[in-house]
């Protein structure tokens, strides 16, 4: 009915990884496309992705993602 534990947990794992493999950012419309979700469950997939790590998404002034660590 909500999709696959298993593939959520592969999302996850990916937004991290694209965010910090995008050199100049990435805006989330592209993000959601390349995961193939909606914007919403993006955002709402970064905010699971930032309580259980030490990432923190940030958006920059062209409106791309970036991440950093807790204590950069």
């Amino acid at each position: 009915m909500f999709g696959n534990k298993n593939k959520k947990q592969d999302r996850l794992f990916s937004i991290g990884r694209l965010v910090h493999r995008a050199e100049e950012g990435i805006s989330q419309a592209e993000l959601a496309r390349q995961l193939g979700v909606s914007r919403s469950t993006l955002t709402k997939d970064m905010g699971i992705v930032e309580r259980e790590t030490g990432v923190r998404f940030w958006e920059d002034d062209n409106g791309r993602l970036h991440w950093s660590e807790y204590n950069d």
